[in-house]
């Protein structure tokens, strides 16, 4: 496990309405985090490993969003790629605050010392 990304994903993923989030290494492997049992670590490891699928449907264009947001009735799943290869995900609940933050939360991800 990559000790820097773990930490970095403690510190930062802990706003209010958070429930899964997990980072994707450049190699593969899943570090996970998950506070509610309706979204456990596999379904956010599912999530990072149909990145590609995902966002090829949202969006057709290479140079598309720096992120992909989809809304559900509970709440949202943010899906983040960086140029190196780190992949992130999160999944927050309708609160007033978590949505907006996922914003934020995507710009730490993106300038994050992340060590493959």
């Amino acid at each position: 496990m990559n000790d820097s990304a773990f930490q970095w994903l403690t510190e930062h993923v802990s706003p209010p309405g958070t429930l899964a989030c997990g980072l994707c290494r450049p190699d593969g492997e899943f570090i996970c985090h998950s506070v509610n049992e309706a979204y456990p670590v596999a379904a956010i490891e599912k999530l990072l490993g149909d990145f590609d699928a995902l966002t090829a449907a949202a969006s057709a264009d290479s140079a598309g969003p720096k992120w992909i947001t989809w809304s559900f009735e509970q709440g949202q799943v943010r899906l983040v790629e960086r140029p190196d290869g780190w992949r992130f995900a999160v999944v927050v609940r309708n609160e007033p605050t978590a949505g907006p933050a996922l914003d934020s939360l995507s710009q730490k991800f993106l300038t994050a010392s992340l060590a493959a």
